[in-house]
């Protein structure tokens, strides 16, 4: 299954944008790590929230498992059990099992909604969020948080 993914990065007035580059002591640069908007949303766009108990599963697993191999196929970040709540990332993992049909096309628009709502409240940004069918095996979502774009592609090559 090919999952691509695209960040759409605009300077905003000042020519400025959320990439930072902080000098080293060998004359090269490094990622800074930041709390900017791009930053927030990509990682809760593209990380992997963990399933819910209700949530069908890409790959159906045959069989019991243990315990420890469960707790894996319902992916996302153990911290969040420290957040009181909340969940980060999105669930779009779970639309790779590749039917692609109209409950998919929704289910892709609600699961970015629902990674994209903490990113927004906690900058105070509108979003907008879309998804399509495109030749009956390729869904695409996009976002646009701010000023930021999203994309995410299942489906039907790069």
């Amino acid at each position: 299954m090919d999952i691509t993914s695209t960040l759409l990065m605009r300077p905003d007035q000042d020519g400025l944008l959320d990439l930072i580059i902080s000098p080293t002591r060998a004359g090269r640069g490094t990622l800074a790590v930041d709390k900017t908007l791009a930053t927030s949303a990509l990682i809760a766009f593209q990380s992997d929230r963990r399933a819910q108990e209700d949530d069908e599963l890409p790959n159906s697993l045959d069989g019991l498992l243990s315990q420890v191999d469960a707790l894996r196929a319902r992916r996302g970040w153990v911290g969040d059990v420290l957040l009181d709540g909340t969940r980060l990332g999105s669930r779009l993992w779970l639309l790779s099992r590749g039917k692609y049909d109209e409950l998919d096309r929704r289910l892709g628009a609600a699961y970015a909604e629902e990674a994209l709502d903490p990113i927004c409240d906690w900058h105070g940004v509108d979003k907008s969020v879309s998804a399509s069918l495109e030749n009956g095996n390729r869904l695409s979502v996009r976002a646009v948080i701010g000023r930021v774009t999203l994309s995410y592609h299942l489906g039907g090559g790069v």
